[in-house]
C-alpha cells in the first residue's frame, strides 16, 4: 500500500513549526449563544488535537459587542481571554498548536438579531447598502469612522487571541460574511477607495490583515481565509482572488486558506457527495501559483490518499479537514499507523449542518450530529464500557441499526448473532448507496462489515426470524431492527401496472418507460428523477409540498445542489402538487385548487417508508426484546445508527 509521506511531512506557516500538513478546518458552534465555550465544544477541541493533526482551528470569534452572533465565541472584551485560554490549553496538551478565527458578520448579522433580548443593539454595516437576498434586510452602510473601527477590532480581537496562548490567528475573508462582502462586486457598490476595482475592494481585507500583524508583532503567525470564488453570477471569481492574493501577503499574510461560496451559495463551501471530486482544490491550485507563502486546501478532503495526491502534485502546502474529523477524529492517526479500514470516512451527507438535526440534538447541549459518529460531542458518554454480565444477544435485522448495535454489543463483551432475511447485509443502505455519486456511502458499511468480523459477531444470512425460532434459541436478549418497506400512496391506481417503487427503479429490478412522473421530493426522488433525466426520458417531479420537504426538510447544500441539476437536466418540478389519482396514461395532481393531469408511461413512487414491526409484539412474552431504527418508525441513517451505537451500550 502506498505510504503517506507528504501528509504526515513537518511543515511552516510563518514561524510556526507544524508536524505534519494536516490541519483541523474551523470548527463551528463550540460555543453558547452568548459566546463562551461550552464543556463540549473544549471537549470537541481536545478530541481533534487528540486525533493527530498538527492544529486544531476552533472556528471564528466575533470582534464587537454590537457584531456578536450565535456559538460564534466573544472576542470584543480581554475578560473572555481566561476563557479562550482553556481552549488553547487542551489542544496543547493533547500535543497539536491552536489557531481561532476573527470575524465580523456583516449584513449576515440581520438574521441573528431574534436570537437576542436586545437586538436593537445588533448593528448590522457593511460595505454598501444592498439588501441580503435572504430576508431583504440591507446593511448600514460604513463610514470612513465605521471602517476605522472595525479594522481596529479586528486587530484587538488577534491580541487577545494570541493573549490566549493560540499559536495562529486567521481572518475569515470568506463565505459572504464581513470582509467578504467587501471583495464582491455584488455587495460592494462604493465609489470612494474601497470599491470599484478589485484592488480597490481588497483595501479593506489589506488593512484588517495589516492591523492584525501590527498587534500581534512580526513573528506570530496569521492566515487569512478567503473564497476563491462566490459561485454566483457577478460574485468573486478565481481570476479576482488571484489578482489580488499578493496583496494579501504583502499586507503580513503568512498563508491563504482557500474555500468558496457566500451565503447564498453554501453548497459550495459544503460541498456534498453530489460533487465527485473536491471542487474547492483547483482554486487553491491557481492561488498557489501566485503567492509564495503556504495555501491551505480544503472542502470535501477526507480521504488521506486524495490528501496525500493533493500535496504530492503541488497544488497546496496543507490539508485542512472538517467532517471527515467529525466523522473520526481519529482519522490522522488510524492513517499514520495503516489502520484505514478502521476509520469511520464521513459520507458528506451534510446532516452535521442540517439546522433540523441541529434541533434534534440541542437537548443533549450540543449543535452539532454526524451520521457515522454517534459519539460526536458526547465521547465520554459513549464511552465503550466492557459488561460485567455477559449476554447472548440475538440480533435480529442486518440494516444500519442492526448492524451498529451488533458490533457495540459484541465491543463489550456480549455474545451476539446477527440475523438477515436476505443475502447481504446493509438493508435500504444498499439502495442508497446506489445513487449518483453515493459510491462513498458503501464505506458504511464496508467499515461495519470489517467490524462484526473484528469483534467476533456470528452473521446468519438468508434466514428470516419467526418467534418459534426465538423460542427455539432461547437468547438472552432479542433486539428487533427489522427496518421498513418503501410506502405506497393511497390513491386510486396506485396498484396498478405502470407504478414502480423509486427503490426498484435505482436498484435496476424495473424498467420505466420514456415519459416518467416521478412522485416525492426528498432525497430518493429528487435523484431518481435525475437519473432518468439523464438517461434521456422527460421528467416530471411531484411534490405534495415544497421541494425537499416530506415531513422534515432535506439539507439545504445538497437541496441546493439537486435542484440546480434537476433544471439543468430538463425535469419539470411541481411542488405544492398532491396526487389524487394514478391513471393508464398518467398522474391527477392539485394545483392551485384545480386538477391537472401529467402524462406518464410510468409513475415512480419515492414517498417514504412503512415501519416492519410485526415482530416486536410477538416477541415481548418469549424474552426481553429491544426495537431500535426504522422499524420504530421510519427516519435517517444518523437516527439508526445512534440508536444502535445508544442501545449497545445499554444492555
Amino acid at each position: 500500500m502506498k505510504q503517506l509521506t507528504k501528509l504526515f511531512e513537518p511543515g511552516k506557516i510563518g514561524k510556526l513549526e507544524l508536524k505534519n500538513r494536516l490541519l483541523c478546518a474551523p470548527l463551528g458552534a463550540l460555543c453558547d449563544l452568548n459566546g463562551i465555550f461550552t464543556p463540549h465544544g473544549i471537549r470537541q477541541a481536545g478530541e481533534k488535537a487528540k486525533g493527530g493533526v498538527s492544529l486544531v482551528n476552533c472556528g471564528s470569534s466575533c470582534v464587537l459587542y454590537e457584531g456578536r452572533a450565535p456559538v460564534r465565541a466573544a472576542n470584543w472584551d480581554d475578560k473572555y481571554i481566561p476563557m479562550l485560554r482553556e481552549v488553547s490549553d487542551i489542544i496543547h496538551r493533547h500535543g497539536a498548536k491552536a489557531a481561532l478565527q476573527v470575524v465580523h458578520h456583516g449584513k449576515a448579522l440581520s438574521q441573528w438579531r431574534t436570537y437576542y433580548e436586545h437586538p436593537e443593539e445588533i448593528d448590522v454595516v457593511g460595505p454598501s447598502a444592498i439588501p441580503w437576498v435572504w430576508n431583504n434586510v440591507a446593511p448600514r452602510e460604513a463610514t470612513k469612522e465605521d471602517i476605522e473601527r472595525l479594522v481596529e477590532a479586528f486587530g484587538e480581537g488577534a491580541r487577545r487571541i494570541k493573549e490566549a496562548g493560540f499559536d495562529l490567528v486567521e481572518i475569515l475573508g470568506g463565505h459572504g460574511y464581513g470582509i467578504c462582502q467587501w471583495l464582491s462586486p455584488l455587495t460592494n457598490r462604493r465609489t470612494d477607495e474601497y470599491g470599484g476595482s478589485v484592488e480597490n475592494r481588497a483595501r479593506f481585507a489589506c488593512e484588517v490583515i495589516s492591523r492584525v500583524r501590527e498587534k500581534v508583532g512580526p513573528d506570530f503567525p496569521i492566515s487569512f481565509r478567503v473564497s476563491g470564488s462566490e459561485f454566483i453570477e457577478g460574485g468573486i471569481t478565481i481570476d479576482d482572488i488571484v489578482r489580488i492574493a499578493p496583496l494579501f501577503v504583502k499586507a503580513g499574510a503568512d498563508a491563504l486558506h482557500i474555500t468558496a461560496g457566500a451565503m447564498e451559495s453554501t453548497n459550495y463551501t459544503n460541498p456534498s457527495y453530489l460533487f465527485a471530486e473536491p471542487p474547492l482544490v483547483p482554486l487553491a491550485e491557481a492561488v498557489k501559483r501566485a503567492v509564495d507563502v503556504p495555501v491551505i486546501a480544503v472542502g470535501k478532503i477526507g480521504d488521506p490518499f486524495l490528501a496525500e495526491r493533493i500535496l504530492e502534485e503541488g497544488k497546496a502546502d496543507f490539508i485542512a479537514m472538517g467532517r471527515a474529523l467529525m466523522a473520526d477524529p481519529q482519522l490522522p492517526n488510524k492513517a499514520r499507523e495503516g489502520r484505514f479500514d478502521e476509520i469511520r470516512k464521513c459520507i458528506y451527507c451534510n446532516n452535521c449542518w442540517d439546522v433540523a438535526w441541529r434541533q434534534r440534538v440541542l437537548k443533549h447541549g450540543i449543535t452539532f450530529a454526524c451520521t457515522v459518529n454517534p459519539a460526536l460531542f458526547r465521547e465520554e458518554e459513549f464511552e465503550i464500557k466492557p459488561t460485567t454480565s455477559p449476554k447472548r444477544v440475538m440480533v435480529i435485522g442486518g440494516g444500519l441499526a442492526g448492524m451498529e448495535a451488533a458490533i457495540t454489543l459484541a465491543e463489550r463483551g456480549h455474545r451476539v448473532s446477527l440475523y438477515e432475511k436476505s443475502d447481504k447485509l446493509g438493508g435500504q443502505w444498499n439502495i442508497a448507496a446506489m445513487g449518483e455519486g453515493k459510491d462513498i456511502y458503501n464505506t458504511v458499511t464496508q467499515r461495519m462489515l470489517h467490524d462484526l468480523a473484528r469483534t467476533g459477531v456470528e452473521v446468519i444470512l438468508n434466514k428470516e426470524v419467526t418467534a418459534e425460532l426465538v423460542r427455539e434459541l432461547k437468547p438472552d436478549v432479542a433486539i428487533v431492527a427489522t427496518g421498513a418497506a418503501p410506502r405506497v400512496l393511497d390513491v386510486p391506481g396506485a396498484d396498478g401496472p405502470n407504478v414502480v417503487q423509486a427503490a426498484d427503479v435505482v436498484a435496476g429490478r424495473v424498467k420505466v418507460g420514456d415519459t416518467v412522473v416521478v412522485v416525492g421530493g426528498r432525497y430518493l426522488g429528487m435523484e431518481t428523477a435525475l437519473s432518468l433525466a439523464k438517461q434521456g426520458k422527460k421528467v416530471s417531479l411531484v411534490t405534495e409540498r415544497e421541494l425537499g420537504r416530506n415531513g422534515r426538510w432535506i439539507e439545504r447544500n445538497i437541496k441546493m445542489t439537486l435542484k440546480d441539476r434537476l433544471i439543468e437536466h430538463g425535469v419539470y418540478i411541481h411542488p405544492f402538487s398532491p396526487v389524487r389519482e394514478i391513471r393508464e396514461g398518467g398522474v391527477m395532481v392539485v394545483q392551485a385548487r384545480e386538477l391537472t393531469f401529467l402524462k406518464a408511461d410510468t409513475v415512480v413512487l419515492a414517498v417514504g417508508s412503512v415501519s416492519q414491526n410485526r415482530l416486536i409484539e410477538e416477541l415481548k412474552d418469549i424474552v426481553e426484546v429491544h426495537a431500535i431504527g426504522d422499524c420504530v418508525e421510519p427516519r435517517d441513517a444518523m437516527e439508526a445508527i445512534g440508536e444502535g451505537a445508544e442501545l449497545g451500550r445499554q444492555v
